[in-house]
């Protein structure tokens, strides 16, 4: 027969779960308290820094203005000229041409570039760095304030497309009407009508302006980057070349002007006297400019 525990084991036993439960759930607590502390801390110290005056995030009103007008006119050239063009080849490409693409096109999802520099962010906020050195806990700071500015960059640009799209409502290429180019339903919150601009162009250009600033000796490679990405849209035959240009100049746009606000709070980027900016940042030497 099974011999039976003892009650008084098991109450033993009880009690020795139950005081390493409580300080398991008291030493959590702490840590809880400590992370959010320290992360209400941060947003303190980013949010509250003596802005520098000596520029502003904007250009002039002219140079906006002729920044605004020539990308108009650029679009407005692609819709009368380009996008007939390429409703009229949609139906010349092979199969391996879309599956290249389809792989290229995944590369402009806004998912994995907010998990990832989400993930960074968090395990870098969790790290216990008071005992490490100075310079280190610098470098630490200044990469989660990179990860911040791609985060961000790529969400606000991401967020402001999604309500252009729904405000225009141009139809993609495969549900315009035939003998027509622009075919709009405004507000119809509809995958059908969500074509201009393109968004994972916007998250390209995004990502790409983002990581040419941080790191401008790469410049070139994180261009080519978002144009790839951005052309894998119509190849696919769900955005207009029209689409690709406007969302990839948005999200470029957008990233340069936010990265200029957090040159005024003199983070990641500091301006020069002449007006011009740099990195500022400890990343690496990857960050300078190759001369």
């Amino acid at each position: 027969m099974d011999k039976q525990i003892p009650q008084s084991r098991l109450a033993a036993w009880w009690n020795v779960i139950a005081a390493d439960v409580a300080q398991f759930s008291a030493a959590s607590g702490k840590f809880g308290h400590d992370w959010s502390r320290g992360v209400a801390a941060w947003f303190r110290f980013v949010h509250r820094r003596r802005p520098d005056e000596r520029f502003s995030v904007f250009p002039g009103a002219l140079r906006m203005a002729e920044v605004l007008l020539a990308v108009a006119s650029i679009v407005v050239l692609l819709v009368l000229v380009a996008d007939p063009a390429f409703l009229s080849m949609l139906k010349s490409r092979d199969k391996l041409t879309l599956q290249i693409f389809e792989i290229v096109t995944r590369l402009g999802a806004s998912s994995w570039i907010l998990m990832t520099a989400g993930a960074v962010i968090l395990a870098l906020s969790v790290y216990p760095a008071r005992n490490l050195k100075r310079a280190i806990r610098i470098k630490m700071h200044d990469w989660v304030l990179a990860m911040y500015f791609i985060f961000t960059s790529v969400a606000f640009a991401g967020l402001l497309t999604n309500l252009m799209k729904n405000l225009i409502g141009r139809a993609r290429p495969q549900f315009t009407p035939p003998g027509e180019v622009w075919f709009s339903n405004p507000f119809g919150d509809n995958y059908d009508f969500a074509s201009f601009p393109s968004g994972h162009s916007t998250t390209a250009g995004a990502l790409a302006m983002a990581l040419m600033l941080l790191a401008p000796r790469y410049r070139v490679i994180f261009a080519l980057f978002g144009v790839w990405v951005a052309i894998s849209r119509p190849v696919l035959g769900v955005h207009f070349p029209s689409d690709i240009f406007a969302g990839l100049v948005w999200g470029a746009g957008f990233t340069w002007l936010y990265a200029r606000s957090f040159a005024r709070k003199r983070l990641l980027f500091a301006f020069e006297p002449d007006g011009s900016w740099r990195v500022q940042a400890r990343l690496g030497d990857w960050a300078q400019v190759a001369r």
